[in-house]
């Protein structure tokens, strides 16, 4: 289905540089004919920006193939890799200084940076946000919309202070010749995977029906994440209070690591990304969720023996919802920018969003955020319909700054109870005893 609304139609006008810059082209060039150009050439604004390595590239080529000519200015991009940016822009911010006028962030920065971000619709005319996937609105929103918002932050109005760059969110990769072979069909749910998972585990040599990243912190917490979220609802109520030591969150984690780890490989609870992608790329694991970024292996004819059998889906469902993890990619305006210099990056992001860039943006393989983007290039990637339908979807890990110290505390449990030193109940109370302690350490 394709969008039509008349917040689309500031796509197809100028932005006020672009207006600027055409409007004074033929009087420009007369005058430098008279006098000569002192600038050398170049008379247009400069506007820097800090990105991530990977996607950062690619948001890089857009800036210049298309965003540049479009807003009528320079763009000049460092590409960091993840740690180093975060830690840049960390000093950058605690200085109060302008080193980058936009900045990259992964979505859970956004906590800690959003207060350091001009409100992006003081900056930028227009938003398709008829068009914009509103989970990545959410996320770019400060306090974001439905969430638990920690303490400082309690009292401040929610504003837009990023715009998506990468529409990132889990998305669940099946092999499906190994479903067909013991006769179940696609699964829909978390229960599906595991009936299906059983079938395969026992009736098919040499595979398992599941893997997750069992590894303890953020990798087992990344594969639990979606389940929990599924079939316990939010982690914590909007007080800050875990919630995910009752019942509900018990029969939650008992499903991850009693079910869901009896049909996955031996020493899974070591594994991280590159073993889960390495069993679904040989067959010998069913399924399990991924990034899209890491579906480039399984879609590697020469590196994945079971490249033909490898489908794509959205995150299953539990008794809840469906909770994929989101994991966007956000582009921000640095506050002490100058008016100016905020204004003209406003006009960069601008263009960015658009359709016509995010066209351009799908072709040099970059992932998009849009209802129409998605909806008109849905052949662009095997992962296009699967990532569209877990995206509108998705749910964001807790918007605290506290989030990684948080991740690491309830993923240690986990990890204990994965490898049978704890019993579920032992670790779901140890878990909420690590993290009510967090958060009361930090005025919660």
């Amino acid at each position: 289905m394709t969008r039509n609304s008349t917040t689309s139609q500031g796509e197809t006008q100028q932005t006020r540089r672009r207006f600027i810059t055409a409007a004074g082209a033929a009087g420009a060039t007369a005058f430098a004919g008279c006098i000569g150009d002192s600038s050398g050439g170049s008379g247009t604004q400069t506007i820097t920006l800090a990105v991530s390595s990977g996607d950062g590239e690619l948001i890089k080529r857009l800036l210049k193939n298309h965003v540049e000519s479009e807003v009528g200015v320079t763009t000049e991009t460092t590409i960091l890799p993840n740690a180093n940016l975060f830690e840049k822009l960390s000093t950058m911010f605690q200085s109060e200084k302008a080193t980058y006028d936009i900045v990259a962030m992964d979505d859970p920065w956004m906590p800690q940076f959003a207060r350091h971000l001009a409100p992006i619709r003081d900056h930028v005319d227009s938003l398709p946000t008829d068009q914009i996937i509103q989970q990545t609105l959410d996320i770019g929103t400060w306090p974001t919309p439905g969430e638990a918002v920690p303490p400082n932050a309690q009292d401040a109005e929610p504003e837009l202070k990023a715009l998506c760059a990468v529409g990132n969110s889990h998305i669940f990769v099946v092999n499906e010749g190994l479903y067909s072979e013991v006769g179940e069909d696609l699964p829909k749910t978390w229960e599906d995977v595991y009936r299906a998972g059983q079938k395969i585990s026992e009736q098919v040599d040499g595979a398992e029906g599941y893997a997750m990243r069992g590894k303890s912190g953020n990798p087992i917490m990344s594969s639990y994440f979606s389940v929990g979220m599924s079939m316990a609802g939010n982690m914590f109520d909007e007080n800050w209070g875990y919630d995910w030591a009752d019942e509900s969150g018990i029969e939650a984690a008992s499903f991850f690591v009693n079910d869901l780890g009896s049909i996955s490989p031996d020493g899974v609870a070591s594994f991280d990304n590159s073993q889960v992608l390495s069993g679904l790329a040989d067959g010998s694991v069913a399924a399990a969720p991924q990034w899209p970024s890491g579906t480039s292996l399984l879609l590697n004819e020469d590196k994945a023996t079971e490249y033909g059998n490898i489908t794509f889906m959205p995150i299953p469902e539990g008794e809840e919802r469906a909770a994929p993890v989101q994991g966007n990619w956000l582009l921000g305006i640095n506050s002490y920018a100058d008016a100016e210099t905020k204004s003209a990056a406003g006009d960069v992001l601008q263009s960015f969003v658009s359709k016509q860039a995010q066209e351009q943006y799908v072709d040099l393989g970059g992932v998009p955020f849009r209802h129409d983007t998605f909806e008109e290039n849905m052949d662009a990637q095997p992962w296009f319909e699967a990532l569209y339908g877990s995206l509108q979807n998705a749910k964001p890990r807790p918007r605290t700054p506290l989030w990684s110290e948080i991740e690491t505390a309830h993923g240690q449990p986990l990890n204990a109870a994965l490898v049978d030193d704890m019993s579920i109940e032992e670790a779901m109370a140890e878990a909420e005893s690590q993290i009510e302690s967090i958060l009361d350490e930090n005025g919660y």
